[in-house]
């Protein structure tokens, strides 16, 4: 198929508008995480997902075109319900609850940066269970990423009053880490069911466990009321749930057929820059020169080892199945 130049236009700008919005996902979290418990704020978050992942559903699945590759049936294999399920509360429920912690001590600028993280950890993650492989490139990158994180950690960091920045380094750390575990069982499960059915019952899975943590912790859920008061409050809640967590999967799609998964890929690498910027330019947070410096090499180093990402190596002993 031939590529326009009007399609690589509209592919890069679909690609660049999927980082936008997953970049800003600790700015739009913030205010959120200051206004309701975190526990709590995740049920309200997943309840509203799962409701505009539905509502996705019924369009997509009514078009074959979308549907080949969104999802257009809900029936699922029984062996396959753990997994979801596991990839639902760990990739999903566990992974917002520490990054709605880490906003309660840091600022989304350090947030943003830590989850921009994802493609080494999920690499590392490859090499432990699916025989992936770094090529010197992509250490030397991780290695300057390293580094940076390092430098990032012991600089000028926006602190939240009465907030630790350890511990809002350590709970977006292990936020950032419970999404990479379970990425490569998440795109196996969105390659056989379609990416957003087996989103929407992942969403499910958080919402289910949700409510019995509601009931076993005696969760506050009048706490919707101050969201439901607070337009802005409720419009975050909204693109947190229905936009992040929903429309932006079709956008990205769109930039997958437009430009392809590799070039679509390398465009998430801005999002710790995306997130830095929003975060100052909306939360007030300050803007450091060498601050600055440190996010631009990261997204170097991040465009540099996706760019030479190693294939997985095969075990040929092993059948197909089970490599």
């Amino acid at each position: 198929m031939t590529v326009t130049n009007k399609d690589n236009l509209l592919g890069w700008t679909a690609a660049i508008a999927v980082a936008g919005i997953w970049g800003v996902t600790g700015v739009v979290s913030k205010p959120l995480s200051m206004a309701v418990d975190p526990m709590t704020l995740v049920f309200f978050r997943y309840v509203t997902a799962v409701i505009g992942l539905s509502v996705i559903f019924m369009i997509t699945s009514r078009f074959t075109s979308l549907s080949k590759d969104l999802g257009s049936s809900l029936k699922i294999d029984k062996g396959d319900i753990a997994k979801i399920a596991l990839c639902g509360i760990i990739g999903q429920g566990v992974f917002s609850l520490f990054n709605f912690l880490s906003l309660s001590h840091i600022g989304a600028t350090e947030n943003g940066v830590i989850q921009g993280m994802q493609p080494f950890a999920t690499v590392f993650f490859g090499m432990m269970f699916m025989n992936f492989k770094m090529s010197k490139i992509q250490w030397g990158a991780f290695i300057a990423s390293a580094v940076c994180i390092y430098a990032m950690s012991v600089g000028p960091t926006n602190q939240v009053e009465n907030g630790s920045s350890v511990m809002g380094y350590v709970y977006v750390t292990c936020s950032m880490l419970s999404l990479a575990w379970t990425a490569h069982l998440r795109a196996s499960l969105a390659e056989k069911y379609g990416s957003v059915v087996s989103m929407l019952y992942q969403y499910i899975s958080v919402a289910v466990m949700g409510i019995i943590v509601v009931v076993a912790m005696d969760l506050d859920l009048s706490q919707i009321n101050i969201i439901l008061a607070d337009p802005l409050l409720l419009g975050l809640l909204i693109f947190l749930g229905m936009g992040i967590s929903g429309g932006s999967y079709l956008i990205q799609l769109y930039s997958f057929k437009k430009i392809g998964v590799e070039k679509a890929t390398m465009a998430l690498n801005l999002m710790p820059l995306v997130g830095y910027i929003v975060a100052v330019l909306t939360l007030g947070e300050q803007l450091h020169l060498s601050k600055t410096i440190i996010v631009s090499l990261i997204v170097v180093a991040l465009y540099v080892f996706t760019k030479f990402e190693a294939k997985p190596e095969i075990n040929k002993s092993l059948k197909p199945q089970e490599a």
